[in-house]
């Protein structure tokens, strides 16, 4: 007999995008960036937005 998937619920997503975003700000802290380095950082924290919205909104 198969396991039950679990759903993620809304929680869950938001709590992994909230960690996502913590370890950009974790990585926008830290001294040395270069320039291609901290607009990839900037995507990336525009990315969690994004799909934080989403998540939110049930998407």
């Amino acid at each position: 007999m198969a396991a039950p998937q679990s759903r993620l619920t809304t929680a869950d997503h938001v709590e992994a995008i909230g960690m996502r975003v913590l370890r950009i700000a974790e990585d926008m802290a830290s001294g040395s960036r270069n320039q291609g380095h901290s607009e990839r950082l900037i995507e990336q924290a525009e990315q969690a937005a994004i799909d934080l919205r989403a998540a939110v909104r049930g998407r």
